[in-house]
C-alpha cells in the first residue's frame, strides 16, 4: 500500500461526518466535505500543514495567488494569514477529504536552529505558503504519525518526535525561508517567553509582561516575537490556554466553566466562543464527542 493509499484509509475511517473531527493527538484534525464549499473566508492561527487525502482545494490567498492542491499534496502555511478556499466535485459518494496538523511554534524554533547550526542558515524563498507534492519521506513520515494517535501511549510519546522530524522535513523545503531568518541572535529569549507563557497561562498575562520576564522593551519583544512564533503573543497566549483547557476536560473531567477559569479565562461565555472558533465545537460537545471515541 502506498503512502497516499494509507493516508486516505486513516482519514476515510476517522472523518466520518461533514466539518472537522479532531483526533487523539492535540491539534491534529480531519476535515471532510460531502459537497461544494466556498468560496470561505478562513483565518490561521499560525503554522500549518495540510494534506489531502481525497479531491482537491483551491486557495485564493491576500496577495492574489492561487494554490491548488489534491491527493498527495500538502499546504504549508507559515504564519498567521487569511485566504479564501474552495472546494469543487466534493459529493456523499466520493467526498473530500484531508488531515490537518497544527506545529508548535516552539518545535519549528527548535529544529532551525539545530538545522541552521549544523550547516549554516539557508535563507531560501520568501513565502508565506506554499503547495506542493509530498516528497517519499516527508510522506512516510506523515503516515507513522497518523498510524500512531489512535494508541493511547503511542500518541503521548511517539507523535510528538514524529511531529519534529516532519517539521525536519518541512524546512529542509526550499520554500521554507522565512521560519529560519526569523530565528537570530535573540531567539532564545522568544523561546523563553513561550515556556513562561506555557507556565503562567492561568495568570492576567499581558504583552508588557511578557516583555519584561524576558528583558526586553515592549515593541521590539511582540515584534520578534511574531517572526518566530508566527503569531501575535496575544494570540499565542490564547492557543495554550485553548490547548490546556482541551486536556483538562478530557485528561480531569473538568466541566467547560470549570476549566475556563483554570486557564485563565473570566468569562466562560468568551472561553466557549474562543473555543469553538478553535475546534470547530463548544467545549462540552468537543468533550463528550472525544471521551466517546476513546471509550
Amino acid at each position: 500500500m502506498t503512502p497516499l493509499e494509507r493516508i486516505r484509509e486513516h482519514v476515510r475511517a476517522h472523518a466520518v461526518r461533514p466539518g472537522r473531527t479532531d483526533s487523539m493527538f492535540p491539534d491534529l484534525y480531519y476535515f471532510r466535505a460531502d459537497g461544494p464549499v466556498g468560496p470561505k473566508p478562513v483565518s490561521t492561527s499560525g503554522v500549518i500543514m495540510a494534506v489531502v487525502a481525497e479531491r482537491s482545494k483551491t486557495l485564493e490567498m491576500s496577495d492574489g495567488r492561487r494554490l491548488r492542491y489534491g491527493p498527495g499534496d500538502y499546504l504549508f502555511v507559515t504564519r498567521e494569514t487569511r485566504y479564501t478556499s474552495f472546494i469543487e466535485g466534493a459529493s456523499p459518494g466520493r467526498p473530500y477529504l484531508s488531515v490537518g496538523l497544527t506545529i508548535d511554534p516552539d518545535v519549528i524554533a527548535q529544529t532551525v536552529l539545530a538545522i541552521d547550526d549544523a550547516r549554516g542558515a539557508d535563507p531560501g524563498d520568501d513565502t508565506d505558503a506554499w503547495a506542493e507534492r509530498m516528497d517519499a519521506k516527508l510522506a512516510e513520515s506523515f503516515c507513522r504519525l497518523l498510524e500512531s494517535v489512535d494508541d493511547p501511549l503511542e500518541h503521548r510519546v511517539v507523535s510528538p518526535l514524529i511531529v519534529r522530524e516532519i517539521v525536519f522535513r518541512l524546512l529542509c523545503s526550499p520554500h521554507a525561508g522565512p521560519l529560519r531568518s526569523a530565528v537570530r541572535a535573540d531567539d532564545p529569549r522568544i523561546r523563553q517567553a513561550m515556556r513562561y507563557v506555557r507556565d503562567h497561562a492561568a495568570d492576567a498575562l499581558t504583552v508588557e509582561e511578557l516583555a519584561r520576564s524576558v528583558a526586553m522593551s515592549p515593541s521590539h519583544f511582540a515584534h520578534r516575537f511574531r517572526d518566530v512564533a508566527r503569531m501575535s503573543p496575544m494570540r499565542y497566549v490564547k492557543n495554550v490556554r485553548l490547548g490546556q483547557a482541551r486536556l483538562r476536560m478530557l485528561r480531569d473531567g473538568l466541566g467547560a466553566s470549570e476549566a475556563a477559569l483554570a486557564v485563565g479565562y473570566a468569562s466562560p461565555s468568551h472561553f466557549t466562543r474562543d473555543f469553538k472558533a478553535r475546534y470547530g465545537a463548544s467545549p462540552a460537545a468537543y468533550a463528550r464527542d472525544l471521551r466517546a471515541r476513546l471509550a
